[in-house]
């Protein structure tokens, strides 16, 4: 997977990088320094970007974000991103990386895929039983995703029900969870839950290892 970095101002302004950001966005340096990020990202990502800038923090830890840059010849690249804050003059230090040579895994084909892995888990819970068999994090991420993907809001107490769990259980998981940076309580807090959006890259991960499945390196 390639990686890159890239150095801009608070404003979004690109002040410097590597050659690999030059070959992430396909130009060369000089149609890079000094132009906003806006000039380069997809449309339907502007406002995610902006929301991101505005909410760093000095020295916080890296900033979780996955956007699409537009190529010269018209065609998106999705990355993720790590964005941090430093210095008084308020840099922004990004490291990006990517995925290249690959058609990026369209949002039906993922939903396609979270549902296939769903069925996995049915078929396991079937075959193996409760007793053998059980992953309350995997299933609560699923249920939140498929959730998210078909554009329905859910309770904790709603997918406790779904998986079976005892509520206080569920508790427990959605603290964990959120102490993981996984999911997030909205503001209104009426009980609802969602997936962050370091929560839905590393969801969108396992699911397009379903797609393309590759051998994984082992540490």
């Amino acid at each position: 997977m390639p990686v890159a970095h890239c150095v801009s101002s608070m404003a979004g302004i690109i002040l410097d990088f590597d050659d690999g950001f030059c070959r992430l966005v396909q130009r060369r340096p000089d149609q890079l320094i000094g132009i906003s990020y806006k000039a380069i990202t997809a449309p339907a990502d502007l406002s995610r970007s902006s929301k991101m800038l505005t909410g760093l923090i000095d020295k916080a830890a890296p900033t979780h974000l996955r956007k699409a840059y537009v190529r010269p010849d018209g065609s998106l690249i999705k990355a993720d991103l790590l964005v941090s804050k430093f210095g008084d003059e308020g840099r922004l230090i990004t490291t990006l990386s990517w995925i290249d040579g690959r058609q990026e895994p369209s949002p039906s084909r993922l939903w396609k895929a979270a549902l296939r892995v769903k069925h996995v888990y049915d078929a396991r819970l079937i075959e193996l039983g409760k007793d053998l068999f059980s992953d309350h994090v995997g299933l609560i991420l699923l249920y939140m995703y498929l959730a998210e993907a078909e554009g329905r809001v859910v309770t904790a107490s709603q997918v406790a029900k779904l998986i079976n769990l005892p509520e206080q259980s569920m508790d427990r998981w959605v603290k964990a969870l959120v102490h993981r940076g996984l999911v997030e309580i909205p503001v209104s807090n009426l009980g609802y839950i969602q997936l962050s959006q370091d929560g839905i890259i590393r969801l969108e991960r396992l699911f397009f290892a379903t797609l393309a499945p590759e051998p994984l390196a082992v540490a």
